[in-house]
């Protein structure tokens, strides 16, 4: 299971979106970009692409993600840890990370209809 709070993690779900809707050349560059571990560069790339509607979606949620994590990371390096903003960011990152699960089970329950 990914836990999008994570780059890595990120990276695979972001990986995971060449089969939504991307040009043969987008997906290599998308391939690329994976294995040089650039996440801005897959969400550039991702961003001037035409996804279908879920993939879309998925990108959305996946930079709110992104934005979230940067954050929590930021907090985490702060000395004193600062608590009560970190604990702040959780309902949001569940929101986002659930959100997240729902998109792919539906999308998982439309692409195995038969």
């Amino acid at each position: 299971m990914l836990d999008i709070r994570y780059r890595i993690d990120r990276m695979r779900a972001l990986h995971a979106l060449s089969e939504g809707g991307l040009t043969e050349s987008q997906a290599q560059q998308l391939d690329e970009l994976f294995r040089a571990r650039d996440e801005d560069g897959m969400l550039a790339l991702l961003e001037g692409a035409t996804l279908v509607p879920p993939a879309k979606k998925k990108f959305e949620i996946l930079r709110q993600a992104k934005l979230i994590g940067e954050r929590l990371t930021q907090l985490s390096r702060v000395i004193p840890l600062p608590h009560e903003k970190i604990q702040e960011l959780y309902p949001q990152i569940r929101e986002i990370k659930l959100a997240y699960e729902r998109l792919t089970t539906e999308a998982d329950r439309f692409m195995t209809r038969v």
